[in-house]
Formats: C-alpha cells, sequence, structure tokens
C-alpha cells in the first residue's frame, strides 16, 4: 500500500520510523506466538510405526477438540488472512483508481493497469 500510493502521491507519511517498524514486528511476532500457542500446548512426541513423530494429543472429549482446532486453524489461518487481503487490496486498487495526475497521463495509466494486474494475481494466488 505504502509502496504503491505514498510514492505515487509523492507526500512522507508520518510514523514511518525504525522504532515504529520495530514495535509491529514485535506485534506481529506476538500475535503469531499467541496464536500457535494453543497448538504447542497439545504437541507431543509419539512413536508410531517405529518413527518418532510429532502429534496434537487433545483431552476428552476428543472428537470435540479436534473439531475446535480445525475451525479455529480455518478462522485464524485462512478466513481472517484471505478477508484482510482482499478488504486492503481492494482499498488499494479503488484509492488507484481514484487518482488523478495530469502529468505524464498515459504512463500513469499503463503503471495502474499494471498494478491492477499484479493485485489480481496477488489474490487469486491467495484465494488458490
Amino acid at each position: 500500500y505504502l509502496v504503491v500510493l505514498a510514492t505515487a502521491e509523492s507526500r512522507p507519511v508520518a510514523g514511518r520510523t525504525y522504532g515504529a517498524a520495530r514495535a509491529v514486528s514485535l506485534g506481529v511476532w506476538g500475535s503469531v506466538t499467541l496464536v500457535v500457542l494453543p497448538f504447542a500446548v497439545f504437541a507431543q512426541l509419539d512413536d508410531e510405526q517405529g518413527r518418532r513423530q510429532c502429534v496434537l494429543v487433545f483431552p476428552q472429549p476428543e472428537a470435540f477438540w479436534w473439531r475446535a482446532s480445525r475451525l479455529y486453524t480455518l478462522v485464524l489461518a485462512f478466513a481472517i488472512p484471505v478477508s484482510s487481503i482482499c478488504v486492503l487490496y481492494t482499498t488499494l486498487l479503488c484509492r488507484l483508481r481514484a487518482m488523478r495526475l495530469d502529468s505524464q497521463a498515459k504512463a500513469l495509466g499503463r503503471a495502474k493497469r499494471r498494478v491492477t494486474l499484479l493485485v489480481v494475481a496477488i489474490l487469486a494466488v491467495c484465494l488458490l
């Protein structure tokens, strides 16, 4: 978003500092750690068929916990990220389409088409 729109609008973006980048990075790592923590709690090493492997061992009723873990994974690993990506890229495209620059109109039109194709390709890959 910042690379495409902030560059095109040629204005500085407030808050883009190394400290802010560090804080965002730590926040993302902390969030991811919290999201995968339930799986770390239920993970155990098991010797099955002569091979050691990591398995999830849920408490009783195991079927309930298994379904809950699948739903948890679906929502947190697919639905929320894909929805966020779709909304953010759609917003980016709408704002990009709304931009009007008088000079270099032909070059801007070509750049908009290339960005649109790139965004559509990214969304297609994410959805697949």
